[in-house]
């Protein structure tokens, strides 16, 4: 991009020979990498660097040294257009390699080590920067955004505002989170892009409003999230989540109403990591407002936190919940993830039996038992038993037969099935088993309350035996 050219010596300098193909003399290189080298025309480097923006399955073992490759094309190459089209490649690699190429930039500007080529070779990291968040590449002017913020520039935010309206939606993103992270406070700039049509530049905006932390911000992200369509309700509680004020988490609350489901589930996240964060917002509080609102739901809002908390039990391992693994697994961390489960518990042991089956919720709370996560496993077993028993308090009958369970499953059947499964993980067996000695322990003891003569039996012999003793 702006530094030294490479010594007359490097790979792929040499011409002719099967380095031309990417054959034996090139050290296995494949031709596009190849066609990198000085030797070669402009134009040929140019759709050599295109070409290496997606490379073919067959080059994916190729990765690293693609990403060095390009790195050095851009930094290095003579050729403006080249090096233009090898930042392209790097950012359809990895968005994170723009912020690496910016750090080594202005690490090479401030150094003096600016090739002889590039036009403007004496200026700062700074100047440098601002002058190529005016170019007509948009791959020059994304790095002229990315790296007047890297630098801390005097006057960075306004410059940076002033590419808010840029017509390359890469370019506004990193504008206007730049623009929050050099200082700037205007909410009212941000606004325009807070719905923008591009969801990279929606992203970028919620995240410059979180940066801010201000009444101002946190109240427009409250509008996006009550009255933006659909994809804007998902991205501003997802924000939400990351800000550590009460009345974020009030929005959020509001939000586990919300007609989407992708919302309702998003706002569970986030109300989960607000109170993992153990700041503004107490847990005890929050389950209190849940518990006071928001009646049982089998879709609803317990849906919506079991599908925070249900991502790594063994039924999604099997498929049988995959798709909700695969789109929450990568941004809930193991606390947000626990908290979530710790609400759906509360909620479910406070349910109203009239409201709804509650079947499928309990059944989930059985293959909770087998959570990897070891913490979500063990609140399963601590609220199962209360779950039954409330659930026995409401349903209790004095026919001789077993009435069915008013939960619609039967726990107990469910839980020998499990602790008898040699499939099933050792831990997942054992808490089963202690499950359902918790049971006969709770059985007993309500007997003797009532002067009852109570025989716990798990197969009909067992009661047969217990008479001829």
């Amino acid at each position: 991009m702006d530094d030294r050219a490479r010594p007359e010596g490097d790979a792929g300098s040499e011409p002719g020979g099967d380095a031309d193909r990417g054959g034996p003399g090139d050290g296995g290189r494949t031709p596009a990498l190849t066609r990198l080298g000085r030797r070669f025309e402009a134009e040929t480097r140019r759709e050599a660097a295109e070409a290496l923006g997606s490379p073919s399955r067959s080059m994916n073992a190729e990765e690293g040294r693609i990403v060095e490759a390009l790195f050095a094309t851009a930094l290095d190459d003579p050729d403006e257009s080249v090096r233009a089209a090898a930042i392209e490649s790097l950012y359809f690699h990895s968005d994170a390699h723009v912020d690496r190429l910016a750090a080594r930039v202005a690490e090479r500007r401030e150094s003096g080590e600016t090739a002889s080529h590039v036009p403007d070779a004496d200026a700062g990291a700074a100047d440098a920067f601002g002058r190529w968040l005016e170019s007509d590449r948009a791959a020059y002017r994304m790095v002229g955004a990315t790296g007047l913020t890297a630098v801390g520039a005097e006057a960075a935010a306004s410059r940076l505002r002033e590419a808010f309206d840029d017509d390359d939606p890469r370019v506004q993103a990193r504008a206007v989170e730049g623009y929050a992270r050099s200082g700037g406070e205007a909410v009212e700039a941000v606004r325009p892009l807070v719905n923008a049509p591009n969801g990279l530049v929606r992203g970028a905006a919620v995240d410059a409003l979180v940066a801010m932390d201000s009444d101002d911000a946190t109240e427009l992200l409250a509008l996006a999230a009550r009255q933006g369509n659909e994809r804007l309700r998902l991205t501003a509680v997802r924000g939400l989540g990351r800000l550590n004020r009460r009345d974020a988490a009030g929005v959020l609350l509001g939000s586990l109403a919300d007609p989407s489901e992708p919302v309702r589930r998003a706002a569970a996240a986030s109300v989960a990591a607000v109170i993992a964060e153990a700041g503004a917002v107490s847990a005890g509080g929050v389950r209190d407002r849940l518990l006071a609102e928001r009646p049982f739901e089998t879709g609803g809002v317990l849906g919506a936190f079991r599908a925070v908390a249900a991502e790594r039990t063994a039924a999604a391992r099997d498929g049988a919940e995959g798709d909700d693994a695969e789109r929450s697994e990568a941004r809930v961390d193991a606390e947000t993830r626990r908290y979530a489960a710790w609400l759906y518990c509360e909620l479910l042991e406070a349910a109203d039996p009239a409201a709804a089956d509650r079947s499928a919720a309990v059944e989930w709370l059985i293959d909770a038992l087998d959570h990897r996560d070891r913490l979500v496993a063990d609140l399963a077993a601590a609220y199962l038993p209360r779950v039954v028993a409330a659930a026995g308090a409401e349903g209790e009958s004095t026919d001789a037969e077993r009435p069915e369970s008013p939960l619609g499953v039967d726990v107990e059947r469910s839980l020998r099935e499990l602790a008898g499964d040699e499939a099933t993980a050792d831990p997942a067996r054992e808490r089963a088993r202690a499950v359902l000695r918790r049971f006969k322990r709770a059985v007993v003891e309500t007997a003797a309350d009532r002067h009852v003569e109570y025989v716990y039996v798990r197969w009909p012999a067992d009661y047969t035996e217990s008479r001829e003793e």
